[in-house]
């Protein structure tokens, strides 16, 4: 007897290519296109109902879902993809968790080819099996219409537990895939409209929050089956072959618009390097990360090479394939136009060359993999803002802030209920980078989310662990100078009330600054430390990844990155320099030092003193000109 099982090692290059259609052929429907023919108007409607259904797939998980982390913050993504697993539209969506679904999806339809049937739902979390790393829990949902299989509904959620031996799911140390808690290389879950009992079960007994976990659980399936009724829906009202047809379609648009955008590039090939983090226990020095960015307008291509990259790490910070490949296309997003349909039909033109055993590549199994989705994961997607830069000045972002050690993990015991608790923090967030026109926007998070998360409760917070929250605050001066300045960081402080909290971080911008484009400045490192509460008092700075007990008396101050600057600090304008002045985001020395601009004090809102300003700015101009 045959076995059609695929074990550890997983070879991911297998999953990189388009599904054969010998893989889909014994699903009906999956195979045909539908009717090229469509009215506009029709197009049109069936285009906005489709972003309508991912609305309501994203509001039932809000509404529903028992974790903060989805309920609060938002860490999650919905999405409607092809028979052919190609994703449709991108809708309120993190870059991160969209540019990673295609991989997952296919392993699934790879493994159980012609056993997908109505009701069925499936579950992959496995790094090694095409999804981003063990923490982003995604389920996949066949849609059919009278036997035929139209479309696929996903959602991918950010876990607070996987059954680590840690209650996380970003744990440095987790060395190899074994120590990162439970992985489900595409697992039915569903059958026939019903959650399979022994799995769920299975999961409770191994997960530390089962309820909270079912809660989730049953919000996901429910944003699943809200978009299989509302296209069920859409089929009766168009019929089949009109909306098979529609979302080809869509496909072929975004396929012609990205590549009449790319023919407006020049054809170029260039280099980036920069060092990574340095993480003492790991790569003290760093490592060099390299890469080269490869444009040809006439094949309409746009090929990243990752094959320089160093050697995998001996912790959890390597990227997987779903990772490798999603920081190029989510790098290159802010470049391209704004009117190019960000489907897969446009971004199959993004190809990346990954090279086994790479801590920026496909992972040598079992290595560890749970910080694939941020860590080095935002550094080079940073790197490739840098490789931009020199291809489209013009359209180019400088270094954002990275997912930040404010963003991570804490676990302890509830004195008033006795019961454990993990949460992840989304008070603070990353700042992003200027661009030309434009200083860059705090509250970005990372390269990874872009800004598509949104800042939980302080309320809620509270309500939901406990912790008080004493302090959420713009940090001066973090914002990188330039005539367009760096978004400015945010910190927090918070105090776990009555007892003794497990801090877990593994976090990337404290060594590697966000670069300034153009004459622009660095933004500022992300920090975190602790102080005695009643004080303040600060009794010891933390690094930038592993583990510390924060006890009652004392409380938890983390500030993230500020953005990088673009273009030459004295061209800021002096009105601008004011205004941030007034808004506490830049200091009065840093107005008069780096930025050249003298502010007057003795007014309610501040002045500029021009002559003083044109004095500055003048000598730098003449020293420029001596040197």
């Amino acid at each position: 007897m045959t076995l059609n099982v695929d074990f550890p090692p997983y070879d991911p290059i297998k999953i990189s290519a388009d599904i054969l259609d010998s893989e889909i052929e014994f699903i009906p429907g999956a195979l045909e296109s539908g009717k090229t023919d469509i009215d506009p108007i029709i197009f049109s409607i069936i285009l906005a109902r489709a972003e309508g259904i991912m609305s309501e797939m994203t509001e039932t998980i809000l509404a529903t879902a028992r974790n903060p982390i989805l309920y609060g913050a938002k860490d999650f993504t919905c999405a409607l993809m092809s028979a052919r697993a190609k994703v449709l539209f991108m809708y309120d969506c993190l870059p991160i968790h969209v540019g990673t679904l295609a991989p997952a999806l296919k392993w699934v339809i790879r493994s159980f080819k012609d056993d997908i049937h109505p009701g069925d739902v499936f579950i992959n979390n496995a790094p090694f099996a095409g999804n981003a790393h063990a923490g982003d829990w995604t389920m996949f949902a066949p849609i059919f219409y009278k036997g035929k299989l139209v479309l696929w509904a996903a959602s991918k959620c950010h876990l607070i537990d996987i059954g680590c031996p840690l209650p996380t799911t970003a744990d440095v140390y987790a060395k190899e895939t074994y120590q990162e808690g439970l992985h489900f290389p595409g697992v039915r879950i569903c059958r026939d409209h019903k959650p399979i009992a022994d799995l769920i079960r299975f999961i409770g007994y191994n997960f530390r929050y089962p309820k909270q976990w079912y809660g989730d659980f049953l919000a996901q399936l429910g944003s699943l089956w809200v978009a299989e009724s509302r296209i069920n829906d859409l089929c009766n009202r168009f019929g089949y072959d009109t909306i098979k047809g529609s979302l080809e379609k869509v496909l072929r648009y975004g396929d012609q618009k990205m590549i009449q955008e790319i023919k407006k590039f020049p054809k170029i090939t260039v280099e980036a390097e920069m060092m990574s983090e340095k993480l003492e226990e790991f790569c003290p020095d760093g490592v060099k990360l390299k890469m080269k960015l490869s444009i040809d307008p006439d094949k309409g291509m746009i090929v990243f090479d990752y094959r320089d990259m160093p050697d995998q790490l001996q912790c959890s910070y390597n990227l997987t394939y779903a990772t490798a490949t999603c920081s190029a296309i989510q790098g290159t997003l802010p470049i391209l136009d704004p009117s190019v349909p960000l489907n897969d039909g446009a971004l199959d033109h993004i190809k990346v060359l990954l090279r086994e055993g790479s801590v920026a590549g496909i992972p040598t199994w079992p290595v560890g993999t749970m910080v694939a989705t941020t860590g080095f994961c935002d550094t080079v997607t940073n790197l490739v803002f840098k490789a931009w830069a020199k291809v489209l000045p013009d359209r180019s972002i400088a270094g954002m802030g990275e997912f930040s050690v404010a963003n991570h993990d804490a676990a302890g015991t509830d004195p008033a209920t006795n019961e454990p608790y993990t949460h992840e923090y989304y008070l603070a967030a990353g700042a992003g980078g200027a661009t030309e026109g434009y200083d860059g926007l705090s509250h970005m998070f990372a390269p990874c989310i872009m800004g598509n998360m949104g800042y939980e409760s302080i309320e809620s917070l509270e309500l939901a662990v406990p912790n008080i929250v004493w302090d959420v605050f713009a940090v001066m001066d973090s914002g990188g100078p330039g005539k367009w300045r760096g978004g400015v960081s945010v910190g927090q402080i918070i105090q776990p009330v009555d007892h003794e909290m497990l801090l877990m971080y593994a976090a990337t911008g404290n060594t590697n600054k966000p670069f300034g484009l153009f004459g622009g400045m660095t933004g500022s490192s992300d920090q975190h430390w602790i102080i005695d509460h009643k004080t303040g008092k600060k009794i010891r700075d933390l690094p930038n990844a592993g583990n510390t007990i924060v006890k009652p008396h004392e409380a938890w101050v983390a500030t993230t990155s500020g953005g990088g600057g673009f273009g030459e600090i004295i061209e800021r304008a002096p009105e601008a320099v004011r205004d941030d002045v007034r808004d506490g985001f830049v200091s009065l020395e840093a107005a008069r030092d780096i930025y050249k601009v003298v502010i007057r004090t003795n007014t309610e809102l501040f002045e500029v003193d021009y002559d003083e300003t044109q004095k500055l700015r003048e000598k730098v101009e003449t020293k420029k000109g001596e040197e």
